[in-house]
């Protein structure tokens, strides 16, 4: 939440752009030690977001959705 707090007066100034919902859950994905990364991909359905957290014990979970929020939200509850 420090990031956030940081970033709410520069976005506010017009200095910086707010941060996305999704950037705030990578940021709580970094601080309780998982390393993250996105993806989107083309199928015959559409467009598909695939996020990937892992951590140092060898942990991994891969999440795919049609939407990035969507996908970013799912790994919070699971592993926030």
């Amino acid at each position: 939440m420090i990031v956030c707090g940081c970033c709410t007066g520069l976005a506010d100034s017009g200095t910086m752009q707010p941060m996305k919902y999704w950037e705030i859950v990578a940021d709580k994905l970094s601080v309780a030690g998982f390393s993250w990364g996105y993806c989107s991909a083309v199928t015959p359905e559409g467009w598909r977001w695939i996020v990937d957290a892992y951590s140092g014990d060898g942990r991994r979970y891969v999440v795919h959705s049609d939407e990035l929020l969507t996908a970013f939200l799912h790994l919070e509850a699971t592993l926030l």
